[in-house]
């Protein structure tokens, strides 16, 4: 198949012909070319060697619904880069050896916690040849829905001989093929042993949830009934504790009694004397106004005598306050005495069922600390793989993205036209790409630029593609690199070389004539281009 060099913009509705493309292309070229002269290094003018018309061949080649594409001038390649992996199979094979036993398992698990934290290095596959490059297999895409079978047209572009052939990129697509199931096989034994790993746990865990319940069931009964016993003791203990409390409340309340009698009789008698001493303090002050001395005498005296008597009440109410005290002080102790015995006859009594219940516990929490670090580890390494299997998914899908929607069931080749002039000056040759491009319709800055005396005939052609330009100019370089290929290049382009038969130059005169009506060039531009054509 061979794909279009040049197509109509949307603008353009006249028709481009191949005579006009050829024209402008001369046109290019004559451009391009150093025309000699500078003031004070001079250059020699250069000669235009050839100016061909040329295609550059690919691959397009099946696979796995995609069709891969083969630079069929060996410029490009595809280098694989991938994380290598721990050996997956092997921990799938150990997983299944070590899951006969809770502890062989267990043990495997630790032993392989980082296994998968660190994948071991990179590898790198290249793929001579293939075009991985997403810009270019966007444009190229696009490019193939105007391929067309190879026209008598054809013999005027010249094909380049592919210096990939059928078995590279045989060899290429096995390449790249096994690589893609080695990915897959990656990724399904990764999955395989994350279901082995949840199986396995899940089964050990429900093994050891048995053993829960088993514990449970064991001491249930037994417990049950230490219970009962340790109700009865306790009962007991209360009933005792209770019976004494009360005794001891009943022999201080009998201590306290008659001490509080005597107190309120105290303070009654108390209250008594100090009203005396103010009734007495209130006669002597009267037989002093009266200035009745005996009688003031009489009341002082008494309320000396009283006072004294008030003084004995004091020391008497302080001494049963001190006795009170020290009676409350001995039953407060005698309580705590009391409370003491009766805890520790409760914990004597349930001090059985205490062990009971404390060996289930225990039991029971190696059990729960077993399915912990059991499903701990198993996360652990879940989390670890599931990580390994999105970086191998990662680059399977890096792997299906390198070529574009199948076009063709077999093996063909593709070419893309381009034009190659190769100018000399002093024995060096130098060389210049005119890629594929979009024929444009004369508007108003081509107008523009020609009212400003610049050529217009710049803007009929400009480039379609990016990526695939990029590439056809990296011919140039593969030329200079590559004798046996320049040496093809000059046979072919002299061969066929459009500036060197009288047809062909007429050929390019007509193209000439339909730029200049079209508006591209000048009558003075015309001309020199022309005249040009006659020194071929």
């Amino acid at each position: 198949m061979m794909l279009p060099f040049s197509v109509l913009a949307e603008n353009r509705k006249e028709p481009f012909t191949l005579d006009m493309e050829k024209a402008a292309i001369y046109c290019f070229a004559e451009a391009e070319r150093e025309k000699g002269g500078g003031l004070i290094l001079r250059k020699k003018e250069e000669k235009t060697v050839f100016l061909t018309k040329f295609c550059y061949p690919f691959w397009l080649a099946p696979w796995n619904m995609l069709s891969l594409i083969f630079d069929g001038l060996k410029q490009s390649a595809y280098i694989a880069t991938y994380k290598a992996l721990p050996d997956a199979r092997a921990f799938l094979e150990k997983a299944h050896i070590s899951a006969k036993s809770f502890e062989t398992y267990t043990a495997f698990l630790s032993d392989n916690l980082n296994y998968f934290q660190v994948p071991s290095g990179e590898r790198k596959v290249s793929i001579e040849g293939l075009i991985s490059e997403t810009t270019f297999l966007g444009e190229f895409s696009e490019y193939l829905s105007r391929a067309k079978q190879m026209e008598p047209a054809f013999s005027e572009a010249v094909p380049l001989n592919p210096l990939v052939d059928e078995s590279l990129v045989s060899t290429a697509i096995e390449e790249l093929e096994r690589l893609r199931k080695d990915f897959e096989a990656e990724v399904a034994t990764l999955n395989e042993s994350i279901k082995l790993l949840n199986k396995t746990t899940r089964g050990f865990t429900k093994e050891i949830r048995g053993k829960i319940r088993a514990v449970k069931a064991e001491f249930e009964e037994v417990i049950r009934n230490e219970e009962e016993i340790a109700a009865q003791k306790i009962s007991r203990i209360n009933e005792e504790y209770d019976k004494q409390r009360a005794k001891l409340i009943k022999d201080f309340k009998k201590q306290l009694l008659p001490l509080q009698k005597e107190k309120v009789k105290l303070e009654k008698t108390k209250e008594q004397t100090l009203r005396k001493i103010e009734q007495y303090n209130i006669e002597a002050k009267t037989c002093a106004v009266k200035k009745d001395n005996v009688g003031e005498k009489k009341w002082k005296e008494k309320t000396s005598e009283t006072r004294k008597k008030l003084s004995e009440i004091e020391r008497r109410l302080e001494e049963i306050e001190e006795k009170v005290k020290e009676i409350e002080e001995k039953e407060s102790a005698e309580t705590f005495r009391l409370r003491s015995e009766w805890e520790e006859k409760i914990k004597e009594a349930r001090q059985r069922l205490l062990e009971l219940e404390s060996s289930r516990e225990a039991k029971i929490q190696i059990h729960m600390q077993e399915i912990d670090k059991l499903e701990g580890l198993t996360t652990n390494i879940i989390q670890q793989i599931s990580g390994i299997i999105k970086l191998r998914e990662a680059d399977l899908t890096n792997i299906m993205k390198l070529g574009i929607q199948q076009r063709q069931k077999s093996l063909s080749l593709v070419y893309i036209p381009f034009y190659m002039v190769c100018y000399e000056a002093e024995m060096k040759k130098r060389y210049f790409v005119f890629p594929p491009s979009t024929a444009n319709s004369i508007g108003f800055a081509a107008k523009l630029k020609g009212a400003l005396g610049r050529a217009r005939i710049k803007q009929l052609l400009t480039p379609r593609f990016k990526a695939v330009t990029s590439l056809l100019e990296r011919l140039p370089a593969l030329i200079e690199k590559d004798v046996a290929f320049a040496r093809e290049i000059h046979e072919l382009g002299e061969k066929s070389n459009m500036l060197g038969k009288s047809s062909k130059l007429k050929t390019l005169e007509e193209g000439l004539k339909k730029l200049k009506e079209e508006g591209w060039l000048s009558e003075k531009e015309f001309e020199v281009f022309s005249q040009r054509l006659t020194a071929f």
